[in-house]
């Protein structure tokens, strides 16, 4: 065996053996959240942010480790820019996504500051009104896209039950192409792939040991 293994073999005992050594604070957590949601901007457009909120439940299993899934909805039509069109001829879109993220939490020596990430599903609802002299013509599809998101956050504990958490995520979403042809009696067709940022605080509590 090499030095220079015999040093990674050693790192890694000591690492396994604090680790293992750490009190187990187990506990289980709930919170509320709201914040802020940028989307991805694409080709000059000056997309506005919208309001975003979600519940999640999670499980701190050691100090340094834990795991949480949060639900959040986006209403995407608000960030859409307000655009004049001609007499008689309008657009109306609603787009709604609701995201499910699974993520894997690391508290940097067991403390309030956590780093987390994993991967996630979503699911988005669009809906499209064309009115034209009077006539509305509507479509709507649902598409559903794989997910991988990244993010921080810190932990302030205002009791010994309940807490408050600002955190911000990135969120990628794994859409695929467009599939509408010419020959295609829809009108709608989602396909969503960008990177969207989202800024939220978290209000929770706290139960177990």
């Amino acid at each position: 065996m090499t030095t220079r293994s015999s040093w990674i073999l050693g790192a890694l005992l000591i690492t396994g053996l604090f680790l293992g050594s750490a009190t187990v604070e187990a506990q289980g957590s709930f919170g509320i959240s709201g914040g802020i949601y940028q989307p991805e901007e694409e080709d000059d457009a000056d997309l506005d942010t919208t309001e975003v909120f979600g519940i999640r439940g999670g499980y701190r299993f050691r100090p340094h480790l834990g795991f949480e899934a949060s639900l959040s909805r986006v209403d995407l039509a608000d960030t859409l820019p307000d655009e004049e069109l001609i007499p008689s001829f309008g657009i109306e879109l609603d787009a709604d996504i609701t995201n499910l993220d699974l993520s894997l939490q690391w508290f940097p020596g067991g403390g309030n500051f956590v780093v987390f990430g994993g991967p996630g599903f979503s699911r988005i609802d669009g809906e499209v009104r064309i009115i034209f002299l009077g006539e509305t013509f509507t479509d709507s599809d649902t598409e559903d896209l794989l997910t991988a998101h990244v993010g921080l956050g810190y932990q302030w504990q205002i009791t010994d039950q309940f807490f408050i958490r600002p955190e911000a995520r990135v969120r990628h979403y794994f859409g695929d192409e467009s599939d509408l042809g010419e020959d295609d009696e829809e009108i709608l067709d989602i396909a969503y792939e960008a990177t969207d940022y989202e800024a939220s605080l978290v209000f929770g509590w706290r139960f177990g040991s």
